[in-house]
């Protein structure tokens, strides 16, 4: 910092403003320089900001795109039906197909009611032990109980903590198993409503076992009242059914369905309806089309969203009009590869639809005008909807195809090169399975089971299961092989070991043996017996023995070796098709596979690589701001030089004032030595 002395000092001798010229000098040795700096720095703010803003339009362009490659974008139906008061479809999915529904209901599903004994107060006690909620299917008569296999038995305790009414309602809804307990006032007294799920095979059995009693007492008190089963101990049913469970039933185009639940979703794929009463020989109509008007719509939100990224993004590539300034990135090469390579994607037939009618948008009536943006032919375009709406769907949006059936691509990756695939399989999958012997010839259908003990273990695709009993005694009988099949299978399939690893099997009867094959296809996949009881082995064949793995498919993609597990094939890493995921049939042999991204995809493959944290965009964005910074130091530099240069100058003019005031001493000395002088002296 220059000392204000020094400052104030100059000029003091000269009388000259030498201060304002140190100034004016400092000034002038500054502007050159800083309006270099000045200029760099708002430039680069500018294009910060202009980086930003065309961020900001690709993000809402990308919206408009998604919209497209989404199936609810191209793929919506609507559906028209008959005004009923018995069906109605409440929901509508993209995968559905279009066509004419006539429904028809017979009945309307309903869940089986049980009602205690009546209790004076909600904290009266019902009793310690333990109730078994076991879910199946009863006879009209409710004499003879079906366990459904499938579904474990669930068991609530009722002890100390919750020995009251109300405990016992918590309790049961505490479990969470699709039973529901309240408490209901008959207008004098209190009782328990139990409700199951509602279809004919879920309703309840009901088993009690008191604390420190019998199975279930006969006594019909504490919790031997709540008892409901088909057992023959005296007064089992103790519970008071009030309506029993039924399955909706109705017809779907002559065909008769039922379903445990009024809200059906799984008879057309991707359609619900709701059953709401019955009404027999009403005929309600539901008549699924394709939303062509709603896919419209999102292509003409795409063209009008087009049109406004350009708008959007014109002040930082255009030139000005009235001032003539060009944007701050008119010269930028990244910013303008922004806008060119968008022009290609757009311009350019879409990769991979060599088998549509439609390759480029100006198949469907999309034009590109010389300025860049895109109008719409209304006469093409709305052709192209009526008439040839499944193309529109492919060039839009992301499309998968295969020329045989046994052969499917299941899904595709953002590495995919759309295109064409030649696929051949040169090892067909196979599952693993075991294979049991020949059946003891004794044994013959109905095969009673009175007397037999029908226990055995299992290993599925190496998850072991517990023991598994099959159900056996006076009055079990199985009537044919294929019911023995079903049964064994159930069994297998519900053990909670094997369920939570995944694994399954299908069980069938062939001929004279059963076959048990797990529904997995691979090395991995096998079957093995690892414990049985004699009685199995013996009358069943089902012998303690390993059964034989299966093989995973093998085959190329694009000519190229690829990967197979189980009955999945993927393509070679590195490979062009690297990405795809094919589904290969047990006699698959080959197909040609097809992939395309579609307009909508393509666009948005390229603006998720302009957008993505570590796209192009942000790293200019980052290297923008690191030179900002930069400008800092560089003012800083100029800052330093600057008050190196107004010191020196500083410095130079003392020193003049320092010889001019000595050269004024010098002349006052003089004149008063001439003033001495005899001859000069003045006279007086």
């Amino acid at each position: 910092m220059i000392d204000n002395n020094i400052i104030q000092s100059l000029g003091a001798g000269s009388g000259i403003d030498t201060g304002g010229l140190v100034k004016q000098l400092v000034e002038i040795e500054r502007a050159a320089p800083q309006a270099r700096i000045d200029k760099k720095k708002e430039l680069t703010e500018s294009q910060i900001s202009d980086f930003g803003l065309i961020k900001s339009a690709l993000s809402t362009l990308q919206t408009a795109a998604t919209a497209l490659t989404d199936k609810e974008g191209l793929f919506s139906k609507t559906a028209s039906f008959t005004e009923s008061n018995a069906l109605i479809p409440s929901d509508l999915g993209t995968d559905v197909e279009p066509g004419t529904y006539n429904f028809q209901v017979t009945n309307v599903a309903q869940s089986q009611s049980l009602s205690s004994v009546t209790f004076s107060n909600i904290l009266d006690p019902v009793g310690e032990g333990t109730l078994t909620f076991r879910i199946g299917d009863w006879d009209a008569g409710l004499t003879a109980f079906t366990e459904d296999l499938d579904t474990s038995s669930v068991d609530i305790v009722i002890d100390s903590s919750n020995n009251t009414l109300k405990g016992m309602r918590d309790a049961i809804n505490d479990a969470d198993f699709g039973v529901q307990a309240s408490i209901v006032n008959d207008g004098t007294n209190f009782r328990l409503l139990i409700t199951a799920d509602s279809g004919e095979s879920r309703q309840l059995a009901i088993d009690v076992a008191e604390a420190g009693g019998s199975p279930t007492d006969d006594d019909a008190s504490d919790l031997s009242r709540f008892a409901f089963n088909d057992s023959n101990l005296p007064d089992s049913q103790r519970l008071t059914q009030n309506q029993a469970g039924e399955d909706a039933a109705f017809t779907i185009n002559g065909l008769a369905i039922t379903r445990p639940s009024n809200t059906v979703d799984d008879v057309v794929d991707g359609l619900t309806v709701d059953i709401l009463q019955d009404s027999a020989g009403e005929t309600i109509t539901v008549t699924v089309s394709e939303d062509k008007t709603f896919a419209e719509q999102n292509v003409r939100d795409f063209v009008e969203a087009y049109n406004t990224f350009l708008e959007e993004v014109e002040s930082a590539f255009g030139t000005d009009e009235e001032t003539g300034e060009k944007g701050s990135l008119a010269n930028d090469a990244l910013a303008k590869s922004v806008l060119s390579r968008m022009r290609t994607v757009i311009s350019s037939a879409i990769p991979g639809l060599s088998a549509s009618n439609f390759s480029t948008l100006t198949n469907v009536g999309i034009r590109t005008e010389l300025d860049g943006t895109l109008t719409i032919s209304e006469p093409d375009f709305e052709a192209a909807f009526a008439n040839n709406f499944e193309d529109v769907q492919k060039l839009f949006a992301p499309n998968t195809a295969s020329t045989a059936s046994d052969i499917t691509v299941n899904s595709f990756g953002k590495q995919t090169v759309p295109g064409s695939y030649d696929v051949n399989i040169t090892t067909n999958p196979v599952q693993g399975g075991y294979a049991g012997q020949t059946i003891d010839a004794g044994v013959a259908f109905p095969f009673n089971t009175d007397g037999k003990t029908y226990t055995f273990e299992v290993s599925v695709n190496g998850v072991d299961s517990a023991e598994i009993t099959l159900p056996t005694g006076a009055g079990v009988t199985y009537n044919t092989g294929n019911e023995l099949a079903a049964a064994i299978q159930s069994l297998i399939n519900a053990d909670t070991t094997l369920s939570a690893g995944g694994a399954a099997v299908t069980v069938n009867f062939d001929t004279d043996h059963f076959d048990i094959t797990s529904t997995k296809y691979g090395t991995s996949s096998v079957v093995n017996i690892s414990a049985a009881s004699e009685d199995f082995e013996t009358d069943l064949g089902l012998i303690m023995a390993n059964g034989t793995s299966g093989i995973n498919v093998a085959g190329t993609v694009g000519g190229v070796v690829g990967f197979g597990l189980g009955n999945v094939l993927l393509p070679a890493l590195g490979s062009d098709a690297e990405g795809l995921t094919l589904l290969v049939g047990e006699n698959a042999t080959s197909a040609t596979a097809e992939y395309s991204r579609g307009f909508a995809g393509e666009l948005e493959s390229l603006l998720s690589e302009f957008l993505e944290s570590t796209g192009l965009l942000t790293n200019r964005e980052r290297t923008l701001e690191d030179r900002l910074s930069s400008f800092d130091s560089d003012q800083e530099q100029l800052d330093r030089k600057i008050g190196i240069y107004e010191e020196r100058l500083i410095q130079q003019f003392i020193a003049m004032e320092n010889i001019l005031n000595g050269l004024s001493s010098t002349g006052s000395f003089l004149e008063n030595l001439i003033d001495t002088l005899p001859f000069t002296a003045s006279n007086k």
